[in-house]
């Protein structure tokens, strides 16, 4: 039994923390414009007095707090381990509560009304955007992880199933009034990675061909199989509306109004229609959507790796490795997100795409590798 506890500063770095330099850093963007003959700017002093201007449209400002904070991550962990013959489990609750984090969120929205957008009703009227530092981002993290592992004989493995879950204060920011929680980016509920070696029985010491010549056994013996499986529920992903303001705050498209759950069932989703999209509605006037970020499931993922491999000795500081690998090899597909705009009436909730050859876990499109890497 075993277990740790660490807290952590937040890492802003010095751009982050000067806004590009120090002490102050400025950059201004203008397109001048003569009206009447005469220029809107004019050298040697092209800068509007007093910071801001009237005659100058699209200004926008970003705020940093004066008195700037890192946030503090705290991690915890606890394990419990045991051996049982020539296997071994651990069964670990890892965890972390990071707060006072920092994080920029836009300001300048008025609130939403039945009256509608004028520039006038903006907090800050004389800037198009202000964006402000706030320092009070938190970010939660549960997951159970059972593992089981054998490091003896001919056969090896370690298998790995970790159940997580992730909230975080900094994702429905559209309504600068109302931030709430929700499950985090890049998340999914269950996965399970399972690893396996096995050193193939033929060549000097093994079961077939044990009494091979040399010359033989540089070729027959030392090869070895190696299976890597990945499986894991679907991250999350938001549903959303585009095209009108309902919020009358200058918010064209956004979250929509939440009528029902709007995960199917896993028996009933599809490429043409993975989640239920009547379940969700363009928000009435005068309001932002209820509806959360990151509430629906997308497509899991399942891939399968098969790769052989042998080293073989030239001398004894001189070696040859072989690899030759095929990823997903039952080329089963692996899909991204479906399309969530609710306002597509034909496409909301048809996958398009699939993953690229070269994500993470090779999840793409069945490849076949082969690779040579001389060492001395």
């Amino acid at each position: 039994i075993r277990g740790g506890y660490g807290i952590y500063n937040e890492f802003l770095g010095q751009f982050a923390r000067q806004e590009g330099g120090g002490p102050f850093a400025v950059s201004e963007t203008y397109f001048n414009e003569i009206t009447g003959g005469v220029p809107l700017f004019q050298m040697p002093d092209p800068f509007p007095s007093g910071g801001v201007s009237p005659n100058v449209p699209s200004q926008s400002v970003t705020a940093v707090p004066l008195q700037t904070k890192n946030g503090r991550i705290h991690q915890f962990n606890a394990t419990v381990e045991r051996q049982v013959g020539d296997l071994g489990f651990r069964l670990s609750y890892i965890g972390s509560r990071n707060r006072g984090l920092n994080y920029s969120l836009g300001i300048n929205k008025p609130e939403a009304s039945l009256t509608p957008f004028d520039d006038s009703r903006r907090p800050y009227p004389q800037f198009v955007e202000t964006i402000a530092y706030r320092t009070n981002g938190a970010t939660n993290y549960d997951s159970m992880t059972l593992a089981a592992n054998r490091r003896v004989g001919w056969v090896t493995f370690d298998a790995h199933w970790t159940w997580a879950h992730g909230m975080s204060n900094m994702m429905n920011l559209e309504n600068p009034y109302a931030p709430l929680s929700w499950n985090r980016d890049f998340f999914a509920k269950h996965r399970v990675v399972f690893n396996t070696v096995w050193e193939l029985p033929f060549g000097r010491g093994r079961r077939f061909l044990n009494t091979i010549p040399g010359a033989g056994n540089q070729v027959i013996g030392g090869w070895k199989l190696v299976w890597v499986s990945y499986l894991q529920n679907g991250q999350y992903f938001s549903p959303s509306f585009s095209g009108n303001d309902p919020s009358n705050t200058s918010t064209f498209g956004g979250m929509p109004d939440r009528i029902c759950n709007g995960n199917l069932p896993p028996g009933q989703r599809s490429v043409n229609g993975w989640f239920d999209a009547s379940c969700f509605a363009e928000p009435p006037a005068g309001r932002f959507g209820n509806s959360g970020a990151n509430i629906l499931e997308g497509p899991g993922m399942h891939v399968h790796n098969l790769t052989l491999l042998k080293r073989f000795p030239i001398t004894e500081r001189v070696h040859f490795d072989f690899m030759g690998m095929i990823s997903n090899i039952l080329n089963h597909p692996n899909f991204l997100f479906p399309a969530s705009d609710i306002s597509d009436k034909v496409g909301v909730g048809v996958i398009g795409e699939t993953y690229g050859l070269y994500s993470g876990e090779r999840a793409g499109q069945r490849m076949v590798e082969v690779r040579g890497r001389l060492e001395f």
